[in-house]
Formats: C-alpha cells, structure tokens, sequence
C-alpha cells in the first residue's frame, strides 16, 4: 500500500474539536499524523498512527532557517500556514520514509481517506488537492520527491513572503479565493504575490506535474452530516473524505461541548453535534438548530430597530485600517464632524457607511440600512481598538484586526 503521512503544526492548548479529530484518525490506521507542537499534556484515546513530535516555534523557525539557507520570519502560529508547502523539504527527516505527504489542519473530522485516497488515484497524481477550485491549504498531498517537494521555489516571491512576518496565504491562492470559485483562473486575477496556486497551474500549462483538483470536503455549515465507524456522509447520499469546521467552530450560534468519549455513531447539525436520534436528542436538535436562530434573528432586529428610533453616534473607535484575518478584505475607520466615526470599505473609500450605536450594548453597532445583514463589535484593550467582528444574522463571524501595512491617504 502506498504510504502517507499528513503534518499539522499545532501550538497551545487543543481545543474542544480535537477529540473529534483523533477520533477519526483512529479510523484510518493506514495514515500517520504527525503533530508538531509545544504542548505537552497527554492525549487521551491517542491511536499509535498519531505522533506527537516536541518543537516549539522557535526550533521550527532554526530547522527552516537551516533548510532555506537565509532567516525566515516566523513570530506567529498563524504565519506557519505559510510554509506548508515546504513541509517535505524542512522536515524531510520525519517524511523521508513516505511515498506522499500531506499537510492538513487539526479542525477536520476525517471520514475514509483510502477510499478516495486509492493506490490507482496515487499512482495517477503527483498532487492531490480535497478542493476542485484552488489548492485546499486544510488537507493537500504531495508526492514525496525532490522535484515536488522544490516546487514552492519556483514561485519568484517565496523568499520575500518567508522573510515577513505578514501572512500571505500562500499556501493556497493569496486570498482570491472569491474570484477562484467563481471559475477565474488565478493566473488572470491581480495578486500581492505568486501562490503556489499560481506555481501549480503554470506547471500543469507545462505538463510537468499531475494534478488533481476534486471536490471532496465538506466546508461550511450544511447540516447533515453523518459519521459512522469511520465512513463520513452528507444527507445519506455523498461520501466525502473530510468536514472542515472552520466555519463552525467560530460560528456565533454552534455548541461547542468538549466531549471525552466519541461515539461511533454521531451526527453534525447546523449548529450542534448530536450522538444520537433519541428524544432528548432531537429536542436538542430543534432547541439549537431552529428556535434558538429565530429567537437571535428577532432580538436582532429589537436592538436595530430601537437603536434606530434615536440613533447615536459612535466616537470611540480608533482610526485605522481593519484588515480580515482569513481572507483579502478591510474595513477602514476614520473621524469625520465632531469627531463620529465613519466606515468604508476598502474597495470603496468613497462610499462612507453611517453607523450608529447599539442602544443596549456599548460596543456593538449597526450600518444605516444594512440591519438585514450584520452587526459589528469591536473590542478595546486599554483606550485602543484591538479588532473588529462582524457578525451576520447566520451567527458566522469575521474578524477585522489592526492592518499596521495599511498607511492612510
């Protein structure tokens, strides 16, 4: 059987998903996870195929210093997304014995990964991506050999993105993940960067390298999603390799129990994880997943609306430029008359947003004639604004922080 190994650098505590996560590792005895982490604390019902290598950031930053022959900057975790694509060349030690390896994330509960992941399809692809429309930074294989695990260095900015400490995504597509999955081909979008999207696709124009791109992940929060004893389904229907939880685990309204014993049967709602179609079960599944979004969206619509009947100015925002944590976005606050705060986005300087207070919380706001679509929150740590939040009537959150590249026109 052809070997894989998937590599995940982790640093801080595990959060409450990772029991999900091992669980289904444990259903794929045929794939090892190495872990890279600084933490030390046992973990429980750990499968022989999970391997827990100790280094801390700063041994990562020294081993990939060493490699790349120049100092990278890596002050981060975040800004390790960025050199996932060097993983088989930096720590060739640990993944030399493999014929591919991957690079995947910890918030994913993996169904069966040799049933997409065959020796025929191996044999087949040099790359394998769980996406059909870019690179899919959460779970992306590559077969282990010089010339792929070099691919990386053919992108002409790979030395200017490891030696920032800004992210880039580069892992995947620099963020234009928007235009990609409307179809547009990243060699036709404007970039910050060269990708190792870009570093793909020119080398399939060549024909030097065997790519897959296929859809086998489900991202999102769809609802209806079945694992049982290590087989992953969407609405009884499609079996798929992988859940992301990137959109759950920070959705407003998700239940986020930690649990110790995973079951062998469980099923992943809109906004819950349910063990089983028993009747508590199902009144959960009716209390989370139906009553509690409306009771949201109406007290939603309470606060906008009393808010709106006499509306006051916000003031208390520091000026700046908010820059999305996951994606190319920015949000731009500045001071007008007498000091309000006004918003715009980054696209559209021109079009300044009017905002008002919220009249029972403080720190939150709405937009004048957007109440249908979001609120915001921001957050102050000694007199200054550490981040923004904008939260949809869906209770999906997107984090603005403080863009310190962003210089004011």
């Amino acid at each position: 059987m052809t070997s894989i190994a998937i590599l995940t650098c982790w640093y801080g505590s595990y959060p409450w998903y990772f029991p999900y996560f091992i669980h289904s590792c444990n259903y794929n005895p045929t794939v090892d996870f190495y872990i890279i982490t600084d933490n030390l604390e046992t973990i429980p019902n750990k499968p022989d195929n999970v391997k827990i290598i100790f280094k801390t950031i700063e041994d990562v930053k020294s081993v990939a210093t060493k490699k790349m022959g120049f100092e990278v900057n890596i002050k981060s975790p975040y800004k390790l997304c960025d050199f996932k694509p060097t993983y088989g060349y930096i720590f060739s030690d640990i993944l030399e014995k493999y014929d591919f390896w991957g690079h995947g994330d910890i918030d994913i509960i993996y169904g069966n990964i040799r049933s997409f992941l065959t020796d025929d399809v191996l044999s087949s692809y040099d790359i394998i991506s769980t996406r059909h429309d870019y690179l899919s930074g959460s779970f992306l294989l590559y077969r282990n050999e010089q010339k792929i695990n070099n691919l990386f260095k053919k992108s002409k900015d790979y030395k200017n993105v490891f030696l920032s400490e800004k992210h880039y995504c580069f892992d995947e597509c620099n963020f234009k993940h928007i235009d990609l999955e409307k179809g547009i081909s990243i060699l036709d979008v404007d970039c910050e960067i060269e990708s190792m999207e870009h570093v793909i696709r020119k080398e399939m124009e060549l024909f030097t390298i065997r790519v897959s791109y296929d859809l086998w992940v489900i991202d999102g929060m769809p609802g209806k999603v079945k694992w049982e004893n290590g087989l992953l389904t969407y609405n009884n229907k499609f079996e798929v390799l992988l859940y992301h939880l990137i959109e759950y685990k920070s959705n407003k309204l998700s239940i986020k129990d930690e649990v110790k014993n995973i079951p062998t049967l469980f099923f992943i709602d809109k906004y819950t994880f349910r063990n089983s179609k028993s009747v508590s079960n199902w009144i959960n599944f009716f209390y989370h997943n139906k009553f509690v979004p409306v009771k949201y969206y109406v007290l939603h619509y309470s606060d906008y609306f009393f808010s709106f009947l006499s509306p006051k100015a916000i003031t208390n925002i520091n000026s700046g430029c908010y820059k999305n944590k996951l994606g190319e976005a920015f949000i731009v606050i500045d001071k007008g008359t007498n000091n309000i705060n006004n918003l715009s986005y980054f696209e559209t300087l021109e079009k300044k947003q009017v905002i008002f207070s919220s009249k029972f919380n403080k720190n939150r706001f709405f937009i004048k004639g957007m109440s249908n679509l979001m609120f915001y929150v921001f957050n102050t740590k000694e007199g200054i604004t550490e981040k923004l939040l904008q939260i949809r009537l869906d209770g999906s959150i997107s984090t603005f922080e403080v863009n310190s590249h962003y210089k004011a026109k």
